[in-house]
């Protein structure tokens, strides 16, 4: 729903349910701020680089020097609007998968797998902790070497930081790769203490994101949910009230009580 349509409306719902699902169930210790700054600045460059390059519409809201390569020529707020909702729609799909890692333990996803996927899951595990866990190492050594009298400057004390943090993913990678081995990863059948029981709740996020979805393909196959353009100038985009309501149903999730995994 984020991607499949440059619609205003259905971006921002998408974009605000999962915002919605992280203030709720976001994991103790989850980074979702550092998340957010990411998002918001990813937005604002949209905006702001679209215009810069792309000289189209009919309100000009300034006109930069032809002579400049690239960047000359007007400056319309059709194409800053344009951007903004190119960047909202980037900002919806990387919340949209963003619980995956904040939300859900990245051995629940794995467990959620059927057995024929194990290694599948194995891999998309440590992929999902591999940006929270360089972020953690990042933090930790900067404050380790601020902590020793460093202090931030040009890019040519950037590797004071960014290469301790590259070696520490590295051995951090070892040590899972040898703690698998320990294990006998790969020797048999994946056994586990206790798998999560499925629930009442659970049937019910499936269903509203389900209907959700369904309502929303169904409307863009009979010509409902219209994209929105910015040119040649702007114009309020439609909102089909039927996909609305049915979008509406992936705020569920954020609104089911969190209870403890047996």
């Amino acid at each position: 729903m984020a991607l499949g349509t440059t619609n205003p409306w259905y971006r921002g719902l998408v974009a605000l349910a999962a915002a919605a699902l992280l203030a709720r169930r976001a994991l103790p210790g989850a980074r979702v701020r550092p998340l957010l700054r990411l998002v918001v600045a990813a937005v604002a460059g949209a905006a702001i680089l679209n215009p810069l390059v792309g000289h189209v519409g009919e309100d000009v809201l300034v006109t930069l020097p032809p002579a400049l390569p690239v960047l000359g020529g007007p400056v319309t707020l059709e194409g800053a609007v344009f951007g903004l909702v190119a960047g909202l729609g980037i900002a919806a799909a990387v919340l949209a998968v963003a619980p995956l890692s904040l939300a859900v333990e990245s051995h629940d996803l794995v467990n959620a797998l059927p057995d024929q996927l194990n290694r599948t899951g194995a891999a998309v595990s440590a992929a999902l902790n591999l940006v929270p866990g360089l972020a953690r190492g990042y933090a930790a050594i900067r404050e380790a070497q601020v902590m020793r009298g460093w202090r931030p400057g040009g890019p040519l004390t950037w590797g004071e930081v960014l290469v301790p943090t590259l070696l520490t993913a590295l051995e951090d990678s070892v040590q899972l790769a040898e703690a698998m081995e320990s294990r006998a990863y790969g020797s048999g059948r994946r056994t586990s203490f206790s798998k999560p029981r499925w629930r009442l709740q659970d049937s019910l996020v499936v269903a509203a994101a389900g209907v959700a979805v369904s309502v929303f393909v169904a409307a863009r196959a009979l010509g409902a949910a219209a994209d929105w353009h910015a040119y040649p100038s702007l114009t309020v985009p439609e909102l089909d009230l039927p996909v609305l309501a049915a979008g509406l149903l992936l705020f569920v999730p954020a609104l089911i009580p969190a209870s403890g995994r047996p």
